[in-house]
């Protein structure tokens, strides 16, 4: 009832339309340390943005806590904001869609869960892998869950609401053998606390510190290279603005002028899908109240069109899809579409050549404009078909937009990251790879 009073006071003080996006997040952190707790946070937190149109001029403004005797100060700033505003930019609040997907995912309640057993979960992860062979420490044990409520409502009489909930866990272990240490981790997200299996989490990080030890350099070459699901999954969340409306507005995207035409191999194909099953998150409508769907951004390598707010789509005089969240321009769940070729039959035609399972600097060492990537990089290194010994202090160079024409196979695989990008293991023939050639193997 108070968001309809609100409405009423914006449009009385003269907007000629208002919208309200009310958001409630609730989270826990808990950390261990040497069986101890080390970090207790606990956060609710209630925000608000007003986004409004005065004299043809949309503004917007955000507050926390919301207090009932400040709403009419807020509006009379939002209007204020909107006076000052010279842009001359299109100012939309949206009717809404004809119709909303359904959301087939059940909210998980985290509260329910004794906090005794969170943090005995925590302990035991800790426990588990200390002790282990070649472990020296556990550097810290994290468990955090998120619950979070969205209410979306507008003068044009628009109400929507959705809700999600999530906990993950992990526990970074420090690994080490003859000199070489390691820190390895491995993130279990989970819609359902019931899901967390805590010995399957010990073993996933004891193999993932395991396998790094005991690694070498390589010799400098251009050789065939295979990103983990992860790693490409991760390489391609950094280039997602290159298909954002927005960046095409501002000549920040070099695919400006190419829709509809080939920019990969034809075997690429990359989707947006809101409600894909295997996600993390299942998401109706974007922030603006725009439905979701289903979209394709590279379609047997052909470019298909940019991801819209209500702003760019006007511009480009376009439909709005639904990819405006937190004040940008972003995919729901992106989605490189996997094959049916297994691992093992992905890497068997390669010679030599370099698995990448590590990545660092994948903001200072990438340029989304020119496409041009040069980032700190470990693995292990393929040969006759099978992967092999350990790699690390590599350089993986390239560009981006080369290396989507270079991509010889694509896995099965398909794994989601916290990142609300999916991808498998990539195959692309060939990348720059820079060793210490002196200590190379």
């Amino acid at each position: 009832m108070r968001y309809e009073k609100w409405l009423e006071l914006g449009l009385k003080k003269g907007l000629e339309d208002l919208q309200i996006f009310a958001s409630r997040n609730q989270s826990l952190k808990l950390t261990i340390y040497q069986g101890r707790i080390d970090q207790h946070v606990e956060s609710d937190v209630e925000s608000v943005t007003l986004r409004g149109i005065y004299q043809g001029k949309i503004s917007s403004i955000k507050f926390e806590n919301e207090n009932e005797d400040a709403i009419e100060g807020m509006i009379d700033r939002l209007i204020s904001n909107a006076k000052a505003l010279t842009a001359d930019e299109p100012a939309i609040i949206f009717e809404g869609s004809e119709s909303y997907p359904e959301v087939n995912q059940e909210t998980f309640d985290f509260s329910q869960i004794d906090m005794a057993d969170k943090i005995q979960l925590a302990k035991d992860l800790e426990a588990g892998i200390l002790g282990q062979k070649h472990v020296k420490q556990v550097q810290t044990t994290t468990y955090q869950e998120t619950a979070n409520e969205t209410t979306l409502m507008n003068s044009k009489g628009l109400k929507l609401h959705r809700s999600n909930s999530y906990a993950y866990a992990y526990a970074i272990g420090v690994f080490e053998k003859d000199d070489d240490i390691k820190t390895a981790y491995d993130i279990k997200l989970v819609k359902d606390y019931h899901a967390f299996n805590l010995d399957e989490m010990i073993q996933t990080t004891l193999e993932k510190g395991w396998a790094k030890l005991g690694g070498s350099s390589v010799k400098s070459a251009k050789m065939p290279v295979v990103f983990s699901n992860e790693k490409f999954g991760e390489l391609l969340a950094t280039f997602t603005t290159i298909f954002s409306g927005e960046s095409a507005y501002r000549n920040l995207s070099p695919l400006k002028d190419k829709v509809n035409e080939s920019i990969a191999v034809s075997s690429l194909n990359v989707i947006d899908d809101p409600l894909h099953p295997d996600a993390y998150f299942q998401i109706p409508f974007d922030d603006e109240g725009v439905a979701t769907a289903k979209m394709p951004i590279i379609q047997n390598g052909v470019f298909k069109g940019f991801m819209h707010d209500l702003k760019t789509a006007s511009i480009f005089k376009e439909k709005p899809n639904g990819h405006s969240f937190s004040g940008r321009i972003s995919p729901t769940n992106m989605v490189v579409e996997p094959s049916d070729v297994s691992f093992d039959d992905l890497i068997a035609p390669i010679e030599k050549g370099i698995y990448i399972t590590e990545l660092q600097g994948l903001h200072a060492g990438v340029k989304t404009v020119s496409g041009d990537f040069s980032l700190q990089a470990g693995g292990f290194k393929i040969e006759k078909g099978q992967v092999t010994t350990p790699v690390k202090m590599i350089v993986l160079s390239g560009n981006f937009f080369t290396m989507l024409n270079q991509i010889e196979a694509i896995g099965s695989d398909l794994k989601f990251g916290l990142n609300n990008v999916g991808s498998p293991s990539v195959y692309v023939s060939e990348l720059s790879i820079g060793g210490d050639d002196s200590k190379a193997s």
